[in-house]
């Protein structure tokens, strides 16, 4: 949870009545004068309560576009830990998964939308606890959430919400290969038919389809590999076969992407599970998808990537040729036949020029070096940029020690956007074991 939601946590609580967090005892109809389009916002973490992002995710919600009718967003939290006692369930500024319906719920009103606090949790931890598994089955809480013209997922881990939403058959490392929706799940699928379906983080991730990942670090993932389930070694890769809930699909989902370096094991799951592509978002930032024609846009403070492992090969020290596409905000992502960005209206196509990238040390932002400063992206932007074209980074982790190689060849277009950013398409990414 960030500062600016422990600022607005007691307002939050006497707001909760207006803003809808309590619902009605029955849901009323929707009354739209215009349809909706089918959108995601996928956000990549780290919202700090972005202006654009969220009104964007209002505005796609907006029934009627102009008034009287307003967006109603269900805020599904179940994805985040839970309250063990009343206090904490009723403070905003904490971080389980009642206090971030009340937080969420807050914030959306404030961009001018109702909102129902979906109240399905993991488990409940005190007597009179609203948050519980079994509510996923509950009537009355689907009809809330059927009423909505988009639903928010919050961030947590992703697992959780396969553990609440669905039924799913015992397997093990839950390494699920066959699970069926609850009532609440039937619901969510009702709004995302037809409105907005948004979220951050684990909210992000739980949104695509098969193997769906659940947890690890881009150094395991090349030790190691992908293993099915999920780890209690939370750098270890792993993945569910059965997936999340399956609003985007052909591309896996990968949040915090070049925040935290995970281009590595986003490619090595690629690989191992035979999906051609990967579209990871940074955070403070999002993908804006038409799920109709599978077309969207960047926005936020950073971008959003697409590896392309159809012409990768994997070799005995590591993986050759993924094909790395770096889209930043106000450029566009096309999902329709091959996985692809596009330069924003108004861009500038980049003649190299300039000085020759300098090495990293901990490319891949490992959890045990600084972290999450954008090492192998802006490692990328240099050799896009650069008069040599070459560049090249190695892993803090030894033993052995990897390598990563970012080439601009006769495949690569770079482009600065009107912003600003270095964009770019089709860099050459190799990652070998150097030592």
């Amino acid at each position: 949870m960030t500062s600016s939601a422990r600022t607005w946590g007691v307002l939050a609580l006497s707001c909760a009545m207006i803003v809808g967090v309590a619902a009605p005892a029955t849901a009323a109809p929707l009354n739209r004068s215009k349809p909706l389009d089918p959108h995601a916002v996928l956000i990549g973490g780290n919202l700090k309560e972005n202006a654009e992002i969220l009104q964007t995710i209002v505005d796609l919600a907006d029934p009627d576009g102009t008034g009287p009718a307003r967006a109603r967003i269900a805020i599904v939290t179940a994805a985040s830990s839970t309250a063990r006692t009343p206090a904490e369930a009723a403070d905003a500024t904490l971080n389980n998964a009642a206090a971030n319906g009340l937080y969420y719920a807050e914030l959306f009103g404030r961009f001018g939308a109702d909102t129902y606090a979906v109240p399905i949790d993991t488990r409940a931890d005190y007597d009179g606890d609203a948050y519980y598994p079994a509510r996923a089955s509950d009537p009355e809480v689907a009809a809330q959430i059927a009423a909505s013209t988009g639903v928010f997922f919050g961030g947590g881990d992703q697992m959780r919400y396969v553990r609440t939403l669905f039924t799913c058959d015992d397997a093990e490392l839950e390494a699920f290969t066959s699970c069926t929706d609850t009532p609440a799940m039937t619901a969510i699928r009702q709004v995302a038919g037809r409105g907005v379906v948004a979220g951050v983080s684990a909210g992000l991730t739980i949104q695509q389809g098969a193997d769906m990942i659940t947890g690890g670090e881009s150094y395991q993932a090349l030790r190691d590999g992908a293993t099915p389930g999920y780890l209690d070694d939370a750098t270890a890769l792993g993945y569910l076969p059965f997936g999340g809930f399956g609003f985007v699909d052909g591309v896996l989902l990968d949040s915090h992407f070049t925040t935290w370096g995970r281009q590595g094991r986003a490619a090595k799951l690629a690989l191992e599970t035979g999906n051609p592509y990967v579209l990871g978002v940074d955070e403070t930032t999002a993908v804006v998808l038409d799920r109709d024609d599978h077309e969207g846009r960047v926005i936020g403070e950073h971008g959003a990537s697409i590896l392309d492992v159809t012409r990768a090969t994997v070799t005995d020290t590591g993986i050759e040729n993924v094909r790395w596409s770096y889209a930043s905000a106000g450029d566009e992502i096309d999902l329709r036949g091959r996985a692809e960005v596009e330069d924003a209206r108004g861009a500038k196509k980049l003649k190299p020029r300039g000085a020759d990238a300098a090495v990293r040390t901990d490319v891949w932002d490992s959890i045990d070096g600084d972290g999450g400063v954008y090492s192998l992206r802006d490692l990328a932007r240099e050799v896009a940029a650069s008069r040599t074209g070459v560049g090249t980074g190695v892993s803090f982790e030894g033993e052995p020690r990897f390598e990563t190689v970012l080439t601009r060849d006769r495949k690569t277009d770079v482009w600065t956007t009107p912003a600003g950013a270095v964009s770019f398409s089709d860099l050459r990414m190799d990652i070998r074991v150097a030592d």
